[in-house]
């Protein structure tokens, strides 16, 4: 790892009240000492007054607080310069505390030098970012859950119970003489089995987690006028898309992320699906067709006022193919005869549509039907959000994939009456993989690409 003393600006660099300067490396109390003057001593865990110079030139007062390794953030000697939060005067002082000595930060080096210093494990390291770039207040929840250790806390302790197992598998094998019970076959095969299936039920929290911590992907399809960009406003409380009654007033994709209490939809509102010579409306119509691999759920707007079209017939195959959830919304009711909806149900049946709503978007009749709907759909009413553990991240979840794979491919050995360390391999790979989740067992390299994602000064 680097000896060099490193700073970043630690907030957002805008116009604000306060912004911070953190410096981290052994090196950080000497720079303090050559640009800050105070009355006061800086004394470890304490925060002090005093004034920022650039020789004999004033920059501005500020409060610098000290963090003595080990005890800091990264497990290095840690500085932080509270100054006022102009753009300006913090571009500034950074400058100056790189002019006399450190150097610039990379996205996330403060964050890799505490996982590296063994101030928090890889997963807490993850939770850090999606803690920072929560969508809402589960997402939130549960990244800080995260970063408390709640997933390496059972990560470590399915890997211990595997180099237990381990363990006494290398005492049969090196001194065959002793007969230790907890090696029989039976007994490992529960073992294995059992861990499976803890590791399974985490696994299957990932689809709900991942919705929560990046939002659902959803495409608002339809004929043009049905009323796509009247929905896209009504969710969203203001006016983001152009509504008139002209046909294909909406030509590009327009997006908006929407927060519906704890679900976030990231929403897409396309052009009019129908033919056109319009060379500008035909670009937007083929985009609205592309969206579908990008989306997991599609909300298909009908008009109540007119027929189901062979347009819409080839556009709800297409959704089909992709294994899309699709929810019909029939608009313009308030429009309509009441037994019309029966009508679109009986047309619709032979699609797989998750939910048909009854809907006149003008009126916000229907919107509430909607949300919910989405929920229903999406999350688990059984799952505590509060309570359980939930992983959140593909690489969470493809390790503990691989390390159930690597456990199956144990127990098929014992079916098949291979020795003991024959099994050994693959609860090994099995221990291995589960250490590269919180970092035990990880390449540097993948270090490196998981910090990169992370913002310059955390």
């Amino acid at each position: 790892m680097s000896t060099n003393t490193i700073a970043a600006i630690g907030t957002a660099l805008s116009n604000s009240g306060i912004s911070i300067i953190r410096i981290s490396g052994k090196d950080s109390l000497n720079i303090i000492n050559k640009i800050f003057k105070t009355k006061s001593n800086i004394l470890p865990n304490s925060i002090v007054y005093g004034k920022i110079y650039d020789n004999d030139v004033h920059l501005d007062n500020v409060l610098v607080s000290y963090f003595k390794a080990p005890k800091s953030f990264t497990g290095e000697d840690v500085c932080e310069i509270n100054c006022h939060g102009g753009v300006q005067i913090t571009k500034e002082i950074l400058e100056l505390v790189l002019k006399k000595g450190a150097v610039l930060a990379s996205p996330g080096e403060f964050s890799k030098r505490a996982f590296l210093n063994g101030k928090m494990d890889l997963s807490q390291a993850e939770a850090v970012i999606n803690l920072i770039n929560s969508k809402s207040k589960t997402a939130s929840r549960i990244a800080t859950k995260q970063l408390d250790g709640e997933l390496s806390n059972k990560i470590r302790l399915l890997r211990e119970d595997l180099i237990e197992l381990l363990a006494h598998i290398e005492v049969s094998i090196d001194y065959p003489e002793y007969d230790y019970e907890e090696i029989k076959i039976d007994n490992v095969s529960v073992l294995l089995n059992n861990k499976a299936n803890d590791i399974m039920k985490i696994i299957n929290t990932y689809d709900q987690g991942r919705y929560i911590k990046d939002g659902i992907n959803v495409a608002i399809l339809g004929k043009p006028n049905v009323g796509k960009s009247s929905l896209l406003n009504a969710l969203a409380k203001y006016e983001k898309a152009i509504v008139t009654n002209v046909p294909g007033t909406t030509r590009d994709i327009v997006e908006e992320t929407i927060c519906i209490g704890n679900i976030v939809l990231n929403i897409f509102d396309t052009a009019g699906i129908r033919d056109t010579d319009d060379v500008v409306e035909k670009i937007g119509v083929e985009k609205s067709i592309k969206i579908l691999d990008e989306v997991d759920l599609v909300i298909y707007i009908f008009n109540a006022e007119e027929k189901i079209s062979d347009t819409d017939f080839e556009m709800l195959s297409k959704i089909q193919n992709k294994g899309i959830k699709v929810i019909a919304a029939i608009n313009k009711m308030d429009k309509a005869n009441k037994s019309i909806f029966n009508t679109f149900l009986n047309e619709l049946k032979r699609y797989d549509i998750n939910e048909a709503i009854n809907m006149s978007i003008i009126k916000n009749e229907g919107i509430d039907d909607l949300k919910n709907t989405i929920e229903n759909i999406f999350f688990n009413q059984d799952l505590d959000f509060q309570q359980e553990l939930i992983i959140t991240s593909s690489r969470h979840k493809d390790l503990l994939v691989k390390s159930i794979n690597y456990l199956n491919d144990a127990k098929k050995e014992i079916e098949n009456g291979n020795p003991i360390d024959i099994i050994s391999i693959y609860v090994k790979k099995a221990t291995s993989t589960l250490g590269e989740i919180i970092g035990c067992d990880v390449n540097i390299d993948i270090v490196n690409k998981i910090f990169e994602k992370f913002c310059l000064g955390k």
